[in-house]
C-alpha cells in the first residue's frame, strides 16, 4: 500500500488542457512536491526529468546543444570509465553504442532508440500505473511511426522500437491495422490522427490522448503518488503548449523530420527547415 499525500494533493489547482495560464511553473512545482514525498516515490517522479535528459542527450551528441552535466556522461563513455552515479546505466550504454563505428548499422535512429531504452527502464518500476503509462506511450509512438512508414514507404523496422506485443505486431503483420484493433483501446483514435495535415495540431491531439489516458487511469488514485505524477505530466503539457505557437510548433516538427535526412528518403513536403 503506497503513501497518501493529502496535504499535497488537496490544494492543487484544477488543470485543463486548454488552460490559458499554468497555475505553477513545472520547475517550482517539481521542487515543492519532490521535497514532500518519500524517497521511493521521488524515484518515480524523477522519471520525468530523466525523460527530458534522454531527449537532451541526443542533442548534445549531435552537436546541437551544450550541457555540462550530460557531457560528463559522454566523456566517461568515450574514456571507457564507469557510468557516473548520477545517470542510469542504459544512458551510458547508449552513448557507448553511439560513439562506436557500428552505430550507422543500428536498426533505429538515435532518439528513437534511446527513448525505447528509457521506456524499458521506466516500465521496470514496481508500480503498475507507471508501467502502464510508459507502455501506453511506447505503443502510441510506435503506431504513429508505423503509419508514417506505411504512408511514405519507409522501413518500419527502423522506426519501431522496443519488444512489446504491439511493437512485434507492427514489425511482422501485413494486416491493414496490424491486428491491433481491439488490442490497443485507442487504436481508432490514433488512426484518425493520421488524417490531420497540420503537424502541430496532430501533436496537440496526440497529447490530448495522453491527457485523457491519465485522467481515466487516475480516477481511483485520490491522494497517491500516481495522482501527483499525473498532475506533473499534465502541467508539463500545459506549459509546453503555452510556449508554442502555431509556427514554432511547425518548426519543431520540421526539425524532427529533418533528423531523418541521410538515413531514409524524406518526403518532399517535410524537406524544408
Amino acid at each position: 500500500m503506497g503513501r497518501n499525500y493529502y496535504y499535497l494533493i488537496a490544494g492543487l489547482a484544477d488543470l485543463s488542457f486548454d488552460d490559458g495560464k499554468a497555475p505553477y511553473t513545472l520547475e517550482s512545482f517539481r521542487e515543492d512536491v519532490c521535497s514532500g514525498v518519500s524517497a521511493v516515490d521521488r524515484r518515480i517522479l524523477d522519471l520525468l526529468p530523466l525523460e527530458d535528459d534522454c531527449r537532451a542527450l541526443v542533442q548534445v551528441l549531435e552537436g546541437k546543444a551544450d550541457d555540462a552535466r550530460l557531457q560528463e556522461l559522454i566523456d566517461a563513455a568515450k574514456a571507457e570509465e564507469k557510468c557516473p552515479d548520477a545517470f542510469p546505466q542504459f544512458m551510458y550504454d547508449f552513448v557507448c553504442e553511439y560513439v562506436t563505428d557500428s552505430w550507422q548499422d543500428r536498426a533505429a535512429f538515435a532518439s528513437d532508440r534511446l527513448l525505447g531504452m528509457f521506456y524499458e527502464y521506466a516500465m521496470g518500476r514496481k508500480n503498475a500505473f507507471i508501467h502502464d503509462w510508459y507502455a501506453f506511450n511506447l505503443d502510441l509512438n510506435n503506431i504513429q511511426a508505423a503509419f508514417t512508414a506505411r504512408k511514405y514507404g519507409l522501413d518500419i523496422q527502423k522506426l519501431v522500437v522496443g519488444d512489446t506485443e504491439v511493437a512485434q505486431a507492427l514489425r511482422v503483420s501485413g494486416a491493414r491495422d496490424w491486428g491491433l484493433t481491439g488490442v490497443v483501446t485507442c487504436f481508432d483514435d490514433i488512426a484518425r490522427l493520421q488524417d490531420e495535415q497540420d503537424l502541430a495540431q496532430r501533436e496537440r491531439k496526440t497529447d490530448m490522448l495522453r491527457w485523457n489516458w491519465l485522467e481515466e487511469n487516475t480516477f481511483f488514485h485520490y491522494f497517491s503518488i500516481e495522482r501527483l505524477f499525473s498532475y506533473m505530466v499534465r502541467l508539463g503539457m500545459v506549459q509546453r503548449w503555452l510556449s508554442l505557437d502555431r509556427e514554432s510548433g511547425q518548426q519543431l516538427f520540421r526539425q524532427l523530420i529533418g533528423g531523418l535526412k541521410g538515413q531514409v528518403e524524406v518526403p518532399a513536403e517535410f524537406g524544408n527547415n
